[in-house]
């Protein structure tokens, strides 16, 4: 975090600068803002204005009543303001000023102070962002509780049906009826709530699905799908996550079938040095890596104790839909609708239920592991009301090793379990009392 401080203070005259030289140059149209999300994380909340051209503009901090205000020369709002703040950010507000200024107002929930940057990035070479970062002042109260948001995101639907089985059973059927499925059981889990991106047979394009995640500050992005190959007899679960270059030629070969239906371009920050530019997309882009594969694996674990898993370690992937550099995102093939009786299992409710629910598992999993600041689960972790998990034993497990993991004596491990002795076999499922 003191790297990243340092790394906004001194870029950010200079960003700021080339910003504003383009906006300067730019046509007389006024710069749309076509989204604002929210991030909060363990030192700081996080605002991105995404915007369609470079402006300048101006930052203050007030005191008298906690607010941020950012001033935009030439700019309008052309998105809907989130439904919530979140971390220290309580409102969001905009007003219109003489000369086409835009104001946005931050209301916050207790003093802080505030850097913010501008940068040239975006998706096919299109949009800019100004980046603002906003520190509560040592001492400051805590925010009000909230749930922890996941996007559940029904991959295909509409005029892209995704795959299709032997018996004629579509993609974006099966996986919507699972999608609603982990949406449900989600909502009933006490400290989190879902979002579904599509609730219907309708088309959605892959960035509007991770940037109605962002517009709802949504703390993970779920994207569930069912593979096929022309090999029938394939059959079994993966989890993927993304990355430039993905861990094998399949891997590879999934993605490019998924971003058939709407190709997306890389990042560029143009303008900027290199240099800059590349801490900038590491800091926000390798955290969520991170993040993403940490909950890749706890979904991964309980997927074994639904049916066989194709790929035993987390998969990375070049998938569009997991672009979402500031959020935690992981795509869930759940079955292969290829295989004809993993195309009847798809269609069958008890199926579907149990996938949703090896998939609620592991989102339960991590978040009581790594729960976000603010949140009703950070409020129980902290009180010590840690709920028991299950974990799946795999090949080459040891007892030992997932007491440490879990961070659970062995002996108490034992005794939950009814264990004579540290013995395990593969698939067998152990209760991991609350540490």
């Amino acid at each position: 975090m003191i790297a990243f401080r340092l790394l906004s203070r001194v870029a950010a005259p200079a960003i700021a600068l080339a910003a504003g030289l383009v906006g300067a140059a730019a046509a007389a149209d006024p710069a749309l803002i076509q989204s604002i999300r929210v991030a909060d994380y363990d030192s700081r909340t996080r605002v991105v204005l995404e915007l369609d051209q470079a402006r300048s503009h101006k930052l203050e901090v007030l005191d008298d009543q906690p607010r941020v205000v950012v001033d935009l020369e030439s700019a309008r709002l052309d998105a809907e303001l989130p439904e919530r703040g979140r971390g220290i950010v309580r409102r969001m507000r905009h007003a219109r000023h003489p000369g086409d200024m835009l104001r946005v107002v931050f209301d916050l929930g207790a003093a802080a102070t505030a850097d913010s940057f501008a940068i040239a990035s975006g998706i096919d070479g299109h949009g800019h962002r100004v980046v603002i970062d906003i520190f509560p002042r040592i001492g400051v109260a805590a925010p009000a509780a909230r749930d922890v948001l996941v996007a559940v995101d029904a991959g295909h639907g509409g005029k892209d049906p995704g795959a299709i089985g032997r018996d004629g059973s579509m993609e974006k059927t099966v996986v919507l009826a699972i999608a609603r499925r982990l949406a449900r059981q989600i909502d009933a889990e006490p400290g989190m709530s879902a979002m579904l991106t599509r609730d219907g047979d309708y088309f959605i394009p892959l960035r509007q699905r991770y940037t109605l995640a962002q517009q709802r500050n949504a703390d993970l992005f779920v994207s569930v799908h069912a593979d096929a190959l022309k090999n029938r007899r394939v059959r079994g679960s993966s989890v993927y996550v993304l990355s430039e270059k993905g861990s094998s030629d399949e891997a590879r070969r999934l993605a490019r079938r998924e971003n058939a239906s709407d190709r997306i371009g890389g990042m560029t920050m143009n303008g900027l040095p290199p240099t800059v530019a590349t801490m900038i997309i590491d800091l926000s882009q390798n955290a969520s890596i991170g993040a993403s594969l940490e909950v890749g694996e706890e979904v991964l674990n309980y997927l074994h104790g639904v049916g066989r898993v194709r790929k035993p370690k987390v998969q990375t992937a070049p998938f569009a839909v997991l672009k979402a550099h500031d959020t935690p995102s992981i795509l869930v093939e759940t079955a292969y609708i290829s295989n004809p009786q993993e195309e009847r299992l798809l269609k069958n409710a008890g199926y579907q239920d149990k996938v949703a629910r090896a998939i609620l598992s592991g989102i339960r999993a991590y978040f009581y592991r790594n729960p976000p600041r603010g949140t009703l689960i950070a409020g129980r972790v902290a009180a010590g009301e840690l709920p028991g998990q299950e974990y799946v034993a795999r090949r080459g497990d040891t007892l030992s090793g997932i007491a440490q993991r879990f961070k659970v004596p062995l002996a108490v491990l034992m005794r939950a379990n009814n264990l004579p002795n540290d013995r395990l076999r593969a698939g067998q499922v152990l209760t991991i009392p609350a540490s």
